[in-house]
């Protein structure tokens, strides 16, 4: 008989703290298994790197930097992230354990599970709290019955995120591909059946269970349309329609719903037949009555209120929000989609065409899907031979090509990093569906440092060919001694050897102390003030990790840049200040709010203020 391998994680020790158990699932991440947590005595879900992961460096830091993301979301419907950590070969994160019964149990031999209602309850919990992740800039990205529990109260919550995903970065899961997971879950709970997560059409529950309300069956088809451009684009939209649709539906009998007595029928007694007189008596008689019902009909007609309704009017052009309003403006409750689409003439954000057609007749509670313009699906192809791969990755994204592949080629003429050619070439005309690909001279890529100690950091950058020079900068949230940013940005092209500033933390700048000498003047205390800043602050030989020393100390009394306002674009080089500190953006950028603790986003940490 054949001995099963024994699980390599299963009863060991975490740094004297988390002891593992039974192990729940494994994915790209690593192995998640059911713990306990000495220090606090509650059962936690820890998630370990595969072991063939752990000397991958970019690897590691990917997995340790989402789990400190993850750390930063809090909402009930959410395990917790609470703790990551490395005990010698092991990398580890740490998450609440969700108590409650497995949707993928609650789906098992079920058929249909829920009524409309229930299943929209349990929906609407889990958009909420996909909503707080989704606002925060996570994507769970592989949602499946078996990580969504259901508590007693009904009410689920979600687990089991992946701290790795498979794809490349510009085939990476989107908010979009939480939203076509949950319309699967729902199509679930409604039909009992397990959808095939591969199906190439919009699912329709109406194809296994009769008599569904036709809103729910649209519900379910829009999530899950194989076309992410005509999903809702997140969670907190498929969750406004999902309760406007909960609105729109009575509630099960036994909370209150449609009232259960029924009219009772009333058998009519057998009457002979009335004799009927010559039919020259009975024309009058016809005749008075028909005026008579007409009269009833027109005064009913009058007297009984008809229902609401209203033409929809020609939105072609008007920005979204108008539209909005518009239609919010006929009183009818109308349930309002949206969906993106390709238009020659409408500017990106305007409202290409709807469905129903300008001039139809809405009742209340009618849908009405607006189809916004994302602009013409084809454009000219911009000149980024020469430029750098960053500078062409921005350039290329801002005219609208998202998919973009770069090829590493030989150049004796051009510098590591420099592009050489594109397909389809500048001033080409290219489809934004097909990925432009870009030739770039070879070099060594630099990895990302985020999560990693001094220590770490230089190994892994030496281990590629890189030279690692370390500078010390104060940093409000960065540990002393781990890394707080680097320069050039992670994914960038360096020759052998080139050069990586990374910038380590020195924890948070002192506070200042009052002076003990009273004689000391004016002049010589602003003397000292100047030293202690060219000592701390972010002049005085100490560089930003963004490209060099800036000279001089900031002052950390007053922001001289504006405020950052969300809906305002940014150029590179733009500073702005927000929750008491200042910011450059690296790069064209809107709506990305500044935080201190991302080290490769859009913005550059510069110090408070």
């Amino acid at each position: 008989m054949e001995t099963p391998t024994p699980d390599p994680h299963s009863g060991a020790v975490l740094d004297g703290r988390y002891v593992l158990g039974e192990r729940l699932r494994s994915d790209a991440s690593g192995s998640a298994y059911a713990a306990h947590d000495r220090a606090t005595g509650t059962t936690v879900v820890v998630t370990v790197l595969h072991p063939w992961l752990v000397g991958d460096a970019p690897a590691v830091h990917a997995f340790r930097g989402r789990a400190q993301h993850l750390e930063a979301v809090s909402h009930p419907g959410l395990a917790r992230f609470l703790d990551h950590g490395r005990d010698g070969d092991r990398v580890y994160a740490v998450n609440e354990y969700l108590r409650g019964e497995p949707l993928a149990e609650v789906l098992d031999g079920a058929s249909p599970v829920h009524e409309p209602h229930r299943a929209l309850t349990v929906i609407a919990s889990v958009l909420e709290a996909l909503d707080a992740a989704h606002a925060q800039g996570i994507v769970h990205g592989a949602l499946t019955p078996d990580r969504v529990v259901v508590g007693d109260d009904g009410r689920a919550g979600i687990t089991g995120f992946p701290l790795l995903f498979d794809a490349a970065e510009d085939e990476a899961p989107d908010t979009r591909t939480d939203v076509r997971a949950v319309g699967l879950l729902l199509h679930a709970l409604i039909t009992g059946e397990p959808a095939d997560p591969g199906e190439a059409r919009p699912l329709r529950p109406s194809a296994l269970v009769d008599s569904l309300p036709p809103d729910l069956d649209m519900l379910v088809a829009n999530a899950t349309d194989p076309n992410p451009r005509y999903r809702p684009r997140d969670a907190g939209q498929y969750l406004t329609l999902v309760e406007q649709v909960m609105r729109s539906l009575s509630r099960p009998l036994e909370e209150g719903g449609a009232d259960t007595t029924r009219p009772i029928p009333i058998a009519a007694a057998e009457l002979p037949a009335p004799r009927r007189g010559p039919l020259r008596r009975r024309v009058p008689v016809l005749a008075a009555a028909v005026l008579l019902v007409a009269a009833l009909f027109a005064t009913g007609w009058a007297l009984f209120p008809r229902e609401p309704e209203a033409t929809l009017p020609d939105l072609a052009g008007v920005a979204a929000e108008e539209a909005e309003a518009r239609l919010e403006s006929l009183g009818l409750r109308l349930v309002v989609r949206f969906r993106d689409t390709y238009h020659d003439t409408v500017e990106p954000g305007g409202v290409a065409g709807s469905e129903p057609g300008p001039g139809a007749v809405l009742a209340e509670g009618d849908a009405v899907m607006l189809a916004l313009s994302v602009g013409p699906r084809h454009a000219d192809v911009p000149d980024v031979v020469g430029d750098t791969e960053n500078e062409a990755r921005d350039l290329l994204r801002e005219a609208g090509f998202t998919r973009i592949d770069v090829v590493q080629e030989h150049s004796a003429e051009q510098l590591p990093g420099t592009v050489l050619a594109t397909e389809p070439a500048a001033g080409r005309e290219g489809d934004r569906e097909d990925p432009v690909v870009i030739r770039v001279s070879e070099g060594v890529i630099v990895p990302s440092l985020d999560g990693m100690t001094q220590e770490e950091a230089v190994d892994a950058l030496t281990r590629v060919g890189l030279t690692a020079v370390v500078v010390e900068q104060h940093h409000e949230t960065v540990e002393p001694g781990g890394v707080s940013a680097q320069n050039p940005e992670p994914g960038s092209i360096l020759p052998e050897e080139g050069e990586v500033s990374v910038t380590v933390s020195t924890g948070p700048e002192p506070e200042e102390e009052p002076s003990e000498s009273p004689s000391e003047t004016p002049s010589e205390e602003s003397e000292g003030d100047r030293d202690e800043e060219s000592d701390d602050g972010d002049g005085g030989g100490h560089n930003d990790g963004h490209g060099g020393g800036q000279g001089g100390g900031w002052d950390d009394h007053s922001c001289s840049a504006p405020a950052w306002s969300p809906g305002t674009t940014y150029e590179e080089g733009e500073r702005v200040s927000h929750n008491g500190r200042e910011y450059e953006s690296r790069w064209w950028n809107q709506d990305n709010e500044p935080d201190s603790g991302t080290l490769w986003g859009p913005w550059s940490d510069r110090g408070r203020c």
